[in-house]
């Protein structure tokens, strides 16, 4: 139920939250380093993080977020 709200770019420094493409497929991560390899961070440790090991690119950086809020 989250949304957010995305700048359209094709870089990012590390540590910005990222749409991503891999393959055909988008995934919203933080972008990290861990030995000199960028990969996406996963912040809910319900899912991986992701080291691709094919080509893929930054769509656009995270700008905000904006939660679902039950009452």
């Amino acid at each position: 139920g989250d949304l957010v709200v995305v700048r359209s770019q094709l870089e990012a420094d590390i540590g910005d939250i990222v749409v991503a493409l891999l393959e055909n497929e988008a995934t919203v991560k933080r972008l990290a380093v861990k030995d000199g390899q960028r990969y996406l961070k996963a912040e809910n440790p319900a899912f991986p993080d992701i080291f691709p090991g094919r080509e893929w690119s930054i769509q656009g950086k995270v700008v905000a977020l904006m939660r679902e809020t039950v009452v």
